[in-house]
Formats: C-alpha cells, sequence, structure tokens
C-alpha cells in the first residue's frame, strides 16, 4: 500500500513539475536569444560602420577590401549561430513543447509569442545589413562569407521550428521582403 501511495506521489510530483521545469527552460532558451541577439547587434555595428566608410560605386579593388574587412565580423556571426543552434539542440525541444501547450500559464516566462519576436528581431538585425552591404558592395564579393552565415542562421530557425511553428515561412517572407531579388538566389543556395 504504501509503495502504491508513493508512486503515485511521485508521480503527481513529476506532472506538476514538468510545466514548471519547462517554463524555465524556454525562458532560459529566450534569454540565449537574447543574449545572441545583442553579439550580433555588436557585429552588425561593425559591418555597417565599414561599409558606410565605403565610397559610393566601389571599384572592384575597393569591394574587396572591404569585403576582407568585413570577414571577422560575419565568421564572428556564423559562429555564433552556429553555438546557438548547438545549445538549442541539446536542450530537446520537444519536451519543452508538449509541456509548454499542455497548459500552465508562467507570470514571468517569454511565451512562444515572445520567442517568436525575439526571432524575428534576430533575422531583421542580420537581413538589414545584409541588404545594406549588398546594396553598397555588391553580392559577388561578400558571397563567400553569406552564404556559411545564412547557413546558420538556417540551421538556428530550424532547430527553433520545432517550438515556434511555421517560423520558417516567416523567414523566407522576412528575408524576402528585406532583400528583394537577391533573398531567392541566396535561399536557392541554401535549401
Amino acid at each position: 500500500m504504501k509503495a502504491a501511495f508513493f508512486a503515485l506521489f511521485s508521480f503527481a510530483v513529476s506532472a506538476l513539475a514538468t510545466p514548471i521545469i519547462a517554463e524555465r527552460q524556454l525562458e532560459t532558451q529566450a534569454n540565449e536569444i537574447d543574449q545572441l541577439t545583442e553579439l550580433v547587434k555588436l557585429h552588425t555595428a561593425n559591418i555597417n560602420k565599414t561599409t558606410t566608410a565605403v565610397q559610393d560605386n566601389p571599384s572592384t579593388e575597393q569591394q574587396n577590401a572591404a569585403a576582407a574587412a568585413l570577414a571577422p565580423d560575419f565568421e564572428a556571426i556564423t559562429e555564433a549561430l552556429k553555438a546557438a543552434t548547438t545549445s538549442v539542440a541539446k536542450r530537446g525541444w520537444a519536451s519543452l513543447v508538449e509541456a509548454r501547450t499542455g497548459g500552465g500559464g508562467g507570470g514571468g516566462a517569454c511565451p512562444q509569442d515572445c520567442l517568436l519576436i525575439k526571432i524575428q528581431l534576430l533575422v531583421w538585425e542580420i537581413a538589414c545589413t545584409l541588404r545594406f552591404v549588398i546594396v553598397k558592395l555588391g553580392l559577388a564579393c561578400v558571397l563567400a562569407y553569406l552564404k556559411p552565415l545564412l547557413l546558420a542562421l538556417v540551421g538556428l530557425i530550424k532547430s527553433l521550428d520545432k517550438v515556434v511553428v511555421a517560423v520558417l515561412i516567416l523567414v523566407k517572407s522576412l528575408l524576402s521582403l528585406v532583400l528583394g531579388a537577391v533573398a531567392a538566389l541566396l535561399l536557392e543556395l541554401i535549401f
């Protein structure tokens, strides 16, 4: 009898604790996205500053020199996105989704809508900077840096898509809006 009581009690405690733990993990993940966005903003500020310094209608040599100067920031963003993707993959989003949709609203936790907004801000920051660089310098000189960066961004988005349904559709439309016709070419390289 005691064994049945303790088994039932432990089952009830674990059932009650799962949504709370999932809320905390979701909030931690949202904080990680915030930290990633701040890191990306530092690098995009450097990219924008370097790109602004380039004269209008630069020669091929100037474009290549500017692209070489931008390379460390593009690579740093790419590595940060890869690290975030690894972190997301380790946390096991599937259990978070089940607990999150299974009920239990938390007061301070970041719900899925909040996480979606954070992802939009991250993608918007990267896309606007890419558009500025492509308009100012052209695509050819920075393509070698953009492809790994976009692959890393897509990797992060795919890992988050388990939590925020249809995030890939949102990202595709956002990139198409910001980058215009160039987005179709870049997305063809990735997908």
